[in-house]
């Protein structure tokens, strides 16, 4: 069965990693250049399928595995006026309490302001409360505990050579800089700077805070005609995709 490829999408072959970036290991984990990221990753996740690649894998939340917060600890911090709440954000940087089903555009955060404040506070999770959230977003006496089906910071547009995260936040787009996911597929780009948080520890890869996910759509508008398994065409010049976990 042949590949099934969008329009505008081009499948040259891969011609490997060369070098390596510049990074922390707290922002990203190369791995060895030698050798391409796989294509079924790769496919699977931008929609570009074949026979033998399955279904793409949906992350469901803490709260639909059935799994809420321990009350006792909710009580203990209610006890030091601290409210806890809990939310989930999606592949697609959707932001939605834990306890909203179903989960969906009509039911996601869509306010800009509080976008924008809610994702630019987000931090790990280094309290003693709720392990199971590995981010929270403080707000005074509030301290909003986060999971994230992938990184809690999705990069969801790309304007005028700018990414756009949050509801209205901007980083300046740097395809030299872009890593792809060895297991998933998923691409990756550095956080703006004035997110300064380091991952929870040294051997965190796209999973840490240094790291913000591609929401997929983006990618398939945005860079998908220029785009390899292991490089992208940027305005005329190509850039290699660097490895992580």
């Amino acid at each position: 069965m042949p590949l099934l490829i969008p329009r505008g999408v081009q499948l040259r072959p891969s011609f490997g990693l060369a070098g390596a970036w510049n990074c922390s290991p707290q922002q990203c984990k190369l791995l060895p250049t030698q050798s391409p990221v796989p294509a079924g990753s790769f496919l699977r996740t931008y929609g570009i399928r074949s026979a033998a690649v399955g279904p793409l894998d949906h992350t469901q939340c803490l709260y639909d595995r059935g799994q809420r917060p321990d009350p006792d600890a909710t009580r203990r911090l209610q006890d030091l006026n601290i409210r806890p709440y809990f939310y989930f954000i999606d592949v697609h940087g959707q932001v939605f309490l834990q306890e909203t089903h179903p989960k969906n555009f009509t039911s996601c955060y869509k306010d800009p302001k509080f976008l924008d404040f809610f994702i630019r506070r987000i931090r790990p999770n280094e309290t003693a409360h709720f392990p199971e959230y590995t981010w929270q977003s403080p707000c005074g006496k509030e301290v909003n505990f986060v999971e994230a089906a992938d990184t809690p910071v999705v990069f969801h547009g790309l304007r005028d050579g700018q990414l756009m995260w949050a509801g209205t936040l901007k980083t300046p787009f740097l395809p030299d800089r872009l890593c792809v996911s060895e297991s998933s597929g998923r691409l990756y780009h550095p956080l703006p700077a004035s997110m300064t948080i380091q991952p929870t520890s040294e051997d965190n890869d796209a999973n840490g805070l240094g790291l913000g996910l591609l929401k997929s759509s983006m990618v398939l508008s945005e860079l998908a005609a220029g785009l390899d398994q292991d490089s992208i065409v940027w305005k005329g010049q190509r850039f290699a995709l660097r490895r992580i976990a």
